[in-house]
């Protein structure tokens, strides 16, 4: 027997793969300027961490604020990360960086340029605003959306990228009327003639004749599906079984009409 997983919900972010690789490849040539030397990456999907992560993601970061016209984002620098990165544009070698001290006064201006520098590449997420610039900052409060940029070479660090709020999902598929201007759908009018026995119904056959009063031709209905359309006058025009329609069943019908 085959083992059924239980079902389960999880927060997945709109945030679109393509525009976290944009960012990616912006803040990969930004590094390989700064390094002096080329740098490559990998990425992280875009997630909605829970709340009770949050104090993991941010545990000994340097946080930068990054202002944009459609949401802002937090750069988010461990400080092992930070010293990695500080002592590659220093040109010292990945080996010799220490991950217990904490960052000089010198290296910090460095971050500081640094995550300035990266941020000019957030306007992919961020949206369009004049002079992209990082502002340090405490805590990064209520941000929702978070991915990583993993650094590789010429050292191994990670950059995290969280955002205020996750962007609405975009349909996938638009449709307009026109769309559905060429699908056949089958329509049946019927005409209530009233009540007939039970036997009289029993005896028809082919060719059998049942009476209509002239009155009852207005009760025709016309339906889709079971689903009634509209109502009208049902008679012969041109040879061929017709329906002037009076009125829609309701506003919904009048629209399909």
């Amino acid at each position: 027997m085959k083992r059924v997983r239980a079902i389960r919900f999880d927060a997945r972010s709109s945030l679109p793969t393509s525009a976290a690789c944009v960012v990616a490849n912006g803040v990969r040539e930004t590094l390989t300027s700064l390094f002096g030397t080329p740098a490559s990456m990998r990425i992280c999907e875009p997630t909605i961490p829970p709340a009770h992560t949050w104090p993991v993601i941010l545990r000994n970061a340097m946080l930068y604020r990054v202002r944009g016209s459609v949401v802002d984002a937090a750069l988010v620098l461990r400080t092992i990360d930070a010293i990695a990165i500080a002592s590659t544009i220093f040109g010292e070698l990945p080996c010799t960086v220490s991950t217990v001290r904490e960052l000089s006064k010198i290296e910090r201006e460095i971050i500081d340029r640094t995550a300035s520098a990266i941020a000019a590449n957030l306007g992919a997420i961020c949206g369009v605003r004049d002079g992209h610039y990082a502002e340090r900052m405490g805590t990064v409060g209520a941000f929702v959306t978070y991915f990583d940029l993993l650094l590789e070479e010429p050292v191994t660090a990670s950059i995290g990228i969280a955002l205020s709020r996750d962007p609405a999902p975009q349909p996938l598929v638009h449709f307009e009327l026109g769309h559905l201007a060429s699908v056949s759908i089958g329509v049946v009018a019927s005409l209530e003639i009233g009540a007939v026995e039970a036997g009289v119904i029993a005896r028809l056959a082919p060719g059998s004749i049942l009476s209509v009063q002239s009155s009852q031709l207005s009760r025709c209905a016309l339906t889709a599906a079971g689903r009634p359309l509209a109502l009208g006058h049902c008679g012969v025009r041109n040879g061929r079984f017709a329906l002037q329609v009076d009125s829609p069943r309701d506003a919904r019908s009048a629209a399909l009409l």
